[in-house]
């Protein structure tokens, strides 16, 4: 566990906001190369997009942040502001504003909303494990005690390794997205199927998470992946509804 990486200027850079940049490095990375194959959109644009989404994601994700420990924020307001201390962001409350901001720049380019957003998943889950590399370094997400060998030591305790769980889970499903490149799909279906993996993983990922419940078993992060999942299921539902028909092979039709 390394919370603090180096004091750049005597500000304390946190390993999860290091981590957090590369994540929005490599993500930009991949979405570039994903507009391009599918939109024909430069990089310049997919950068400027992802800029600002960015910024709009860490406001939002802040915001949701300090709703949910806002006990901790009235007696210090300023540590509001004081995201590279504790790394706290909400996903979802980020995820909002980065949807809200690519909806405008998909209208501004007369681009399809929902190819845009399947452009943007593959970066979106390698982005979220590598963040998740962050969080373990800096005692984010922490697991709860337990014994098993895989154990991490976090906070002087043996703890499951919760943010290893979405690594290898953020894993699994790229290679569930790449398995749907050369299928027909209706545009958005991969964002919305990543979303709703990422969701799943997230709900059975907080039983193993340290977290105070909110609701009998269950933390307020796993009733809002259980609303997630929810939602994008009966999306995925509707645009399966809507996927182009599969043109019959030719070949297979020709009589024996």
């Amino acid at each position: 566990m390394r919370p603090v990486l180096y004091d750049l200027f005597g500000i304390p850079i946190s390993s999860f906001g290091i981590f957090l940049l590369l994540a929005f490095f490599i993500a930009i990375a991949i979405t570039q190369r994903e507009a391009r194959t599918r939109l024909g959109l430069d990089a310049n644009q997919v950068l400027d997009l992802s800029l600002y989404a960015i910024i709009a994601g860490i406001i939002t994700g802040r915001f949701g942040y300090v709703l949910i420990n806002l006990g901790q924020f009235l007696t210090d307001p300023m540590k509001m502001l004081t995201i590279w201390r504790d790394g706290g962001l909400v996903f979802y409350g980020a995820l909002l504003g980065a949807l809200w901001l690519a909806r405008a720049f998909a209208h501004r380019w007369n681009v399809s909303f929902g190819a845009l957003l399947d452009a943007y998943a593959p970066g979106m889950v390698v982005g979220y494990g590598i963040a998740m590399v962050g969080a373990l370094l800096h005692g984010l997400f922490a697991g709860r005690a337990t014994g098993v060998p895989w154990a991490v030591e976090l906070f002087l305790e043996r703890r499951h390794p919760a943010q290893v769980y979405l690594l290898v889970a953020c894993v699994a499903i790229l290679g569930i997205l790449r398995a749907q490149r050369h299928r027909s799909l209706a545009s958005g279906t991969l964002f919305v199927l990543a979303l709703c993996l990422l969701s799943a993983a997230r709900f059975v990922v907080d039983f193993f998470v340290d977290a105070p419940m909110l609701v009998r078993f269950l933390t307020a992060g796993q009733i809002a992946s259980a609303a997630v999942v929810v939602i994008t299921a009966v999306a995925l539902v509707r645009l399966q509804q809507l996927a182009p028909p599969v043109e019959p092979d030719p070949i297979a039709e020709v009589p024996a």
